[in-house]
């Protein structure tokens, strides 16, 4: 015992307690004894702490058990919040034991800080046991915790009590003002326990919530909601991401699956429930629709909780500026030997803090708390803004869905300004809730902080901040004109993405006509526009940046110049540092300032643009008896979300596979009711038809639909007005009444443009109803549809016909066989489960049409809609499935089908004929009906069949040789792959994969950008950079010089003094003005030249792009080219620019303040060094891992536009067939794998910022002890400390910001690789050995010499050794089967293809020596899948503005349009729509004919010109060829052989070979002849 007592006095409390009075020795006694009982009382329970953790962790089963997520116990966030409040107390009272120790005892008595530093360790093993309890899900272990906390408690309150007992103690002392935060921080800490022992361990007034449905998910790999707070704030549970992007680069499949809060459809319920409340607000208050108050509906809490924690954290932020000058007074009163006498027996608070080594440690725990809180808040912005864009982008694409088909047509919405929507407009939005923290905190930090310069300065604070009284309205106009000019650049940008998709989309005509040149100059010119606007916005950008570097300049300038002037004290290093780190704090604000500017100026564009899109009209909804379009993506994600959480993600590649197979539709179904041998669909109350149910309400309604129509009718129209034009009232189809008989064949017929397509859109509830009814039968409603231009999907050839029905073999065989695709799947690499390209583009028209063809029939629809399917088919094939396809198959499984058709030789299997005639039935009923109602008509009808029927039949076996045949043209289209590829299997592709780069962004890309700049004016740039990092850190020098001058100002006459001020004032000025100009010159240079920059660049894409061959663009997605055109190009335009701006200021600023603490303590460079190499370690994982993540985002954003554009190519179909949610899902899919890259790219910014945040901390703390030691324990000065430790205040965020925009830099850089290497695609040929004279051709005389051509080096050739002479003005007629080579024949005349052997000649000159423009020019060309592009009919005829208007109504005359013309408002001025979808098929086959007449080519090319015509127009047609083109040389295909009868000529060719040239009498003379044979074969 008395050695006990012995160890206690002389070690524990100190070896002289004993010597001294009785009282003090029994205060002082008491004290002691108090502060082992609590010193025992904590090691006693670390080692229990521990002790369990080893035998649990070591010697039990959960060694086995290593989770990566825990479900947080009750109270987590509140006890790790007390915990670490309480870490920081003790942190603090062992400062304060060690300081009392120091300053007030002769011998240490380590009772003075041992019981704090025991509890301190003991704090972070109590954290540590309680992670392990959560992750061990074994509450019951808190009974440890429970009584440590009492022990704790009693200690601490133990210790309060002997303390009190001392003389004169008051809350002054700082020990007492601890020990209460203990007791009540212990206390906290115990009913915490308390609470979770009765929610978990008793269950009192507690239930367990169900387990995570995202736990439960076997790829879940993202689990940072079920982890602990540290672990949340540090990222900790992103390690994994970053070691294994380390270590190669990472795939899709790493990533895993999503978590339900952030998937796509989820977000959309959620904002989507916010907007309808803000619509039902919008109408009571009779406004106008406020997306920013649907974002507060639906993020508002979100964003409260960032503001707090942004607010907290700024809080921290200022507590390091205000110590500087307490630390610079410590390092004044050491370094001038100031004298302290202590009159307390304990440290007092104000003598604490006055500690310039405390106040070094409350600046790093205060920047680690910084970092902490804004780590913590910044992510819930970041999650936020993930969220706000997913959900913006759902709606986009909910909203195209519904669009109403005369907002598409008319151009009021087309698809470039959907896909803007979807990039441009989401992303500034997602950047505005991205920056929303920094536009929280800019306002605060700079009231706060000229609060804190007032105190300071005083006065003089005030004078120099009344710069912001200008400051502040000037950044408030030029944020008025930014969002003005930025509309206008929006608008532009529309414009140009516009007019590129109508090129990307009509590149072939752009081609054959020789007009890229010119539609690249057009877009050009649109991107010039753009480009001054930009630059006219930039020039505001320059003004708030000059603003923002300059003014914090010109305040410390100011505020110096008069504190010195009026304030009778000197300007000394406490002052002006403790005011230089306040004026510090205002330039990252200031600097930000003009960042925020331009994201709120392009969010508020953004949401006004998308509150105008979301406000379109939409289809309207009618009681018509068809199940009704679905609303909302519940129904789309029905499938996946049910009960069975075992299949939820059985494995990440099911998850992943729709990236790899875009198009797949495995598994999707179309569920039928099915009722007997008919088919019927549920349609909701709203609509008018009901579901069967037991209630008598329910079968009320039923009764209801069911005196709708009646059951031998399919499709009623009563009384029926329509229109294209929403708000028109002239109806486009008049006095419509039409009831389509069920399980018959009804054909509608007449002549272009008589409305047969809108009679058809009208059953489709495409088109606006003015008056009348549209009413399906109940039980028959389900519809298929075939549009006459066939719509594919980017899926595979078997996905194309399912189209999301289940496989039923036999129906899929037999679907094949009546539509004669056995030969084209044969060909195919990879069967019938080869990827056909987007749009199909890979296969040719009469290919397309019958894979369109063949999914109408394979669906179980009731009804079977069929527009013109007929025309780009042979006229054997047409027969074939009209007779095996329609009536063989269709009718007898007794489905209704309306056919549109031209082909009037098949009118005769109609059960019921529509006769249209300028928007109006003229006509119906059964061909013998219209024969006795109209004779003339009849007899009409009656001599074209028997012609048609006459010429045209063809045996059996002629089928079979022509379907053989069809092998040879998918050879053409197939894709350039290597022939290893081909035979990888089922799925193999025919598009190419995108092109993704691995490992860092090579510095050719970095001297591509540079050059794109110009390189003299980048390293001019660079220098202007540097320059103002020099000139800065003269000027703070210059400050530390002058404030130094000011300690010794007692020993200095007034005249002295006065030439001292004019010196440094006079220097000091200079210096901020060289400052000044140095930083608005690198400012206006940098963001000039990189806009112009970015223009170069988008030139050099745009003229490389349309310059490719067509190979490139039948392998490459448009969407994958606009994705260069719109996401890459916007964000060199934008954001490139500002990121550089950003890397380059941070990385001056980190240089400088290492050269700063370098030059003024030496030691710092050795200490500091292991600090740096850590933050180049974590810089490397950062950059290798994000640049990863950056391009897998990049990727993945690709799938998302192209099913956006393959949706709005094909609403119309998907709406008929009723697989809008089908396509909901895809794009939910493909928006899944997008968000998950975003959900790591924009946390693992985070992940980065926290360690560099600490790291840069510790730089900090490691700057501010070196400095002061030296000045302490050496001779430097406290101007130099107060510099050194400035500088260093703001390295974290300078080391943070430069990692930071390095990596965005490198993400960023991946948008100029990717454009770059478009710039890099072969191209070609277009110059010329020799340029024909102006009037070249004259005669139009063409030879082919032993002419073979391929297309490409790794096919067989398409046409083989051809001999042909064409002698001018000569019409040839070019007729064989599919595959025969006609196509290819013209396409090598314009040198489309590769003619590898022989040549072609024009007039004896040789094309391939031709310039290509040149020779392109002067022919024309009537393609078979006709080309309008939205603008003016005038524009359509005559894009190169060279004819007049009496030429262009003699075109139209020729062309049978001129009354069409006459009859619109603006005649020739008179728009035309996206795709020109606001004229029929037809129509615009004949706007191409007058287009290429007004060529005046002396050769013209009709490749199924008039297809898509009635029989009577071709007839007007063919008259009309053979005098207005009378002197010139036409090659006309056709599949009529009657279109080709009359020529000069006819052209007969077979496998790429010429069988027979001759005219048709001599052919049609010879029995034994091709040509005989397709004309006049009869049947056996």
């Amino acid at each position: 015992m008395a050695g006990t007592s012995d160890f206690r006095s002389r070690w524990f409390c100190g070896e002289n307690a004993s010597v001294v009075e009785d009282t003090q020795l029994r205060i002082y006694s008491d004290y002691c004894t108090a502060n082992l009982f609590s010193a025992c009382v904590h090691i006693t329970f670390l080692v229990l702490f521990c002790a369990v953790l080893f035998l649990l962790g070591c010697c039990t089963k959960l060694r086995y058990y290593h989770p990566k997520s825990l479900i947080q116990f009750p109270g987590h966030y509140i006890r790790w919040t007390i915990l670490s409040t309480l870490g920081i107390v003790l942190l603090g009272a062992v400062g304060e034991g060690v300081l009392t120790d120091v300053t007030r005892n002769p011998e240490t008595k380590p009772n003075l800080y041992v019981p704090d530093s025991a509890a301190l360790i003991n704090v972070i093993i109590a954290l540590v046991y309680y992670h392990h309890l959560e992750c061990w899900n074994k509450p019951r272990l808190a009974w440890l915790l429970f009584i440590y906390w009492i022990l704790a408690a009693a200690g601490e309150i133990l210790r309060f009590i002997s303390l009190t007992y001392s003389v004169d103690f008051t809350v002054e002392i700082l020990k007492f003002d601890l020990l209460v935060l203990t007791i009540l921080l212990y206390s906290g800490c115990l009913l915490i326990e308390i609470n979770l022992l009765r929610s978990k361990v008793f269950g009192w007034c507690y239930h367990d919530k169900p387990y995570p449905r995202d736990l439960r998910k076997k790829a879940m790999y993202y689990n940072y909601e079920y982890t602990n707070i540290m672990s949340q704030v540090t990222y900790w549970s992103l390690n994994w991401l970053f070691v294994l992007g380390y270590k190669r680069p990472l795939e899709i499949s790493d990533l895993g699956c999503l978590p339900e809060e952030y998937e796509a459809h989820y977000q959309y319920n959620l904002f989507n429930k916010a907007y309808e409340t803000e619509k039902k607000r919008a109408i009571q208050k009779k406004r106008a629709v406020s997306l920013w108050r649907t974002y507060s509906i639906a993020y508002g809490c979100e964003m409260l909780k960032t503001t707090l924690w942004t607010l907290l954290s700024s809080t921290f932020g200022f507590i390091p500026a205000i110590a500087v000058g307490g630390v610079v007074a410590y390092a004044t009163d050491w370094h001038y030997g100031s004298i302290q006498v202590y009159d307390t027996p304990m440290v007092t608070v104000t003598e604490y803090f006055r500690n310039g080594f405390v106040l070094v440690g409350v600046i790093f725990i205060a920047s680690v708390l910084r970092a902490f809180t804004l780590a913590y808040g910044g992510n819930i912005g970041v999650m936020t803004a993930i969220k706000v864009k997913a959900a913006l982008q759902t709606l986009a694409y909910e909203k195209a869905l519904h669009l109403s088909t005369s907002s598409l047509s008319s151009g009021e919405t087309s698809t470039g300004q959907i896909m803007n929507h979807m990039s441009v407009d989401a992303t500034a939005l997602f950047y505005i809730f991205y920056w929303f923290i920094f536009l929280v905190s800019i306002p605060y930090r700079a009231v706060v902080v000229l609060i804190l310069l007032y105190w300071q300065l005083g006065l003089a604070s005030l004078i120099g901040s009344s710069i912001f009284l200008f400051v502040t309205p000037l950044q408030y106009a030029i944020t008025e004109i930014m969002a003005k000019v930025q509309r206008y650049v929006l608008l532009i940008s529309d414009q140009r993405l516009k007019l590129s998709n109508e090129v990307l989309m009509g590149i072939k005509l752009l081609k054959l006509c020789g007009w890229e040149k010119m539609f690249c100059t057009k877009i050009e010119e649109l991107r010039e526009k753009e480009v001054v606007q930009m630059i006219k916005a930039s020039v505001y950008i320059i003004v708030t940046n000059f603003v923002a570097q300059s003014v914090p300049v010109v305040l410390t300038f100011i505020s110096f110049a008069v504190y010195t002037l009026i304030n009778p004290d000197p300007l000394t290093p406490e002052v002006a540092f403790a005011s230089l780190a306040l004026f510090n704090q205002l330039v990252w604000p200031l600097s930000t300032l003009p960042s925020c500017v331009s994201y709120l100026v392009n969010a508020l564009a953004g949401t006004r643009r998308l509150r105008t899109f979301f406000a379109s009209a939409e289809l309207a909804e009618s009681e018509s008896g068809r199940e009704p379009l679905s609303r909302g993506f519940e129904n789309a994600m029905s499938d996946d979300d049910g009960d069975d959480d075992n299949g939820e993600a059985d494995d990440v590649d099911d998850f992943m596979s729709m990236f790899d197979n875009p198009g797949s539709d495995e598994g999707a179904t179309v569920k039928l009711v099915k009722d007997g041998s008919s088919y019927k669909r549920k349609c909701p109350k709203r609509y008018g038809t009901f579901e069967r149910n037991e209630s008598t309400e329910d079968n009320e309604d039923l009764r209801e639909c069911d005196d709708s129509v009646p059951d031998d009718i399919g499709v009623q129209i009563k009384n029926g007005n329509f229109t294209w034009e929403s708000d028109s009232t002239k109806p486009t189809l008049r006095d419509i009444n039409v009831e389509i008989p069920n399980g018959k064949l009804t054909m509608v017929a007449g002549l272009v443009g008589s409305g047969k397509t809108s009679l058809l859109s009208a059953m489709l509830e495409e088109i606006e109803v003015i008056s009348g009814t549209v009413k399906f039968n109940r039980n028959r409603s389900s519809v298929s549809y075939v549009p006459q231009k066939p719509w594919l999907q980017n899926a595979s050839f078997k996905d194309n016909i399912l189209f999301g029905n289940d496989m039923n073999f036999k129906r899929y065989r037999k679907v094949i066989e009546v539509c004669a695709l056995q030969p084209d799947i044969d060909i195919l690499p990879g069967g019938d489960m080869t990827e056909i390209g987007e749009k199909g583009i890979n296969l040719s028209g009469g290919q397309k049409q019958r894979v369109s063809l063949a999914r109408a029939l394979y669906s179980n629809s009731a009804l079977v809609i069929m527009d013109d399917p007929l025309s780009a088919l042979d006229v054997h094939v047409g027969s074939h499935i009209m007779e095996r396809g329609i009536m063989n198959f269709l009718m007898k499984e007794g489905r209704t089908v309306i056919l549109v058709t031209h082909q009037v030789q098949y009118l005769k299997y109609a059960d019921k004929v529509i006769i249209m005639e300028d928007g109006r039935v003229i006509n119906q009923g059964n061909p013998n009906e219209i024969g006795n109602q109209d004779l003339e008509l009849f007899h009409s009808l009656r001599e074209q069949i028997q012609l048609i029927s006459e010429s045209e039949k063809e045996s059996e076996s002629d089928l079979e040789k022509t379907l053989s045949l069809d092998r040879e043209e998918l050879k053409k289209q197939v894709s350039l792959i290597e022939e290893s590829e081909r035979n990888e299997g089922p799925g193999a592709s025919l598009i190419e994969k995108e092109e993704r780069e691995r490992g860092s962004v090579s510095w050719s890309i970095y001297y591509v950008y540079a050059k794109a700049i110009k390189l003299p004016l980048s390293a001019f740039i660079l220098l202007l950079f540097l320059g103002q990092g020099v000139v800065q850190i003269m000027t703070n020098f210059w400050l530390a010089d002058w404030s130094e001058s000011g300690v010794g100002v007692n020993n200095k006459t007034q005249e002295e003094l006065d030439e001292e001020l004019s010196f440094y004032l006079g220097g000091y000025g200079l210096l901020s003005l060289f400052y000044i100009l140095l930083a608005l010159a690198a400012t206006s240079f940098h963001i000039i030249l990189s806009l112009l920059a970015a223009k170069r660049l988008h030139i050099n894409l745009l003229r490389n792009i349309i310059q490719a061959p067509m190979r490139f663009f039948d392998t490459t997605p448009t969407g994958r080219i606009l994705n260069r055109l719109s996401n890459d190009t916007q964000m060199i335009d934008q954001r490139l620019w500002l990121t550089i701006f950003t890397l380059l200021t941070s990385a001056l600023q980190c240089i400088s303040a290492i050269v700063v603490n370098a030059v003024v303590t030496p030691v710092f460079m050795i200490v500091v060094i292991p600090v740096i190499i850590l933050y180049l370690l974590v810089m490397k994982y950062f950059i290798t891992t994000s640049r990863e993540l950056k391009r897998l985002e990049s990727i993945s954003n690709s799938p998302v536009f192209s099913h956006l554009s393959e949706t709005l190519s094909g609403v119309t179909t998907i709406r008929a067939y009723r697989h809008d949610n089908r396509f909901r899902r895809h794009f939910l899919e493909r928006m899944d794998v997008n968000i998950l890259t975003q959900l790591y790219l924009n946390p693992g910014n985070r992940w980065n910022g926290i360690r560099l945040e600490g790291i840069g901390a510790l730089i900090m703390l490691i700057s501010g002890l070196s400095s002061l030691l030296s000045c302490v324990l050496g001779d430097l000065e406290p101007s130099m400390v107060g510099l050194a430790i400035t500088y260093s205040l703001n390295i974290s965020g300078y080391l943070t910001a430069f990692v930071r925009v390095m990596g965005d830099c490198e993400m960023q850089m991946n948008a100029v690789e990717r454009v770059d290497y478009y710039t890099k695609v072969k191209t070609e040929e277009y110059r010329g050995l020799y340029k024909p004279p102006s009037d070249w051709p004259k005669e139009g005389n063409v030879e082919f010499r032993n002419v073979s051509v391929r297309y490409s080096a790794e096919l067989d050739p398409v046409l083989q050794d051809l001999n042909i002479q064409i002698h001018g003005g000569d019409k040839i007629g070019i007729c064989g089967r599919t595959g025969s080579g006609k196509s290819s024949l013209t396409l090598a005349l314009f040198r489309m293809i590769d003619t590898f052997e022989g040549c072609i000649s024009i007039d004896g000159v040789n094309i391939a020596d031709v310039p290509l423009l040149t020779l392109r020019s002067r022919l024309a060309i009537i393609p078979q899948d006709p080309v309008l592009f939205a603008g003016t009919i005038r524009f359509n005829l005559d894009p190169e503005e060279i004819r007049s208007d009496d030429e262009l109504w003699e075109a139209l005359d020729i062309a049978q349009l001129k009354q069409t013309v006459l009859d619109l408002d603006e005649h020739l001025d008179a728009e035309v729509t996206e795709e020109g979808s606001n004229f029929s098929v037809g129509q615009r086959q004949l706007f191409c004919l007058a287009r290429a007449f007004l060529r005046k080519a002396r050769i013209l090319v009709m490749d199924e010109a008039t297809a898509s015509v009635d029989m009577h127009t071709d007839a007007i047609l063919r008259n009309v060829i053979q005098t207005a083109f009378a002197d010139r040389t036409v090659l006309t295909i056709a599949h009529r052989i009657a279109t080709i009868v009359d020529s000069d000529m006819v052209l007969v060719l077979s496998e790429g070979k010429v069988i027979e040239y001759d005219s048709p009498q001599n052919l049609l003379s010879r029995q034994d002849s091709a040509f005989f044979s397709l004309v006049n074969q009869t049947t056996s």
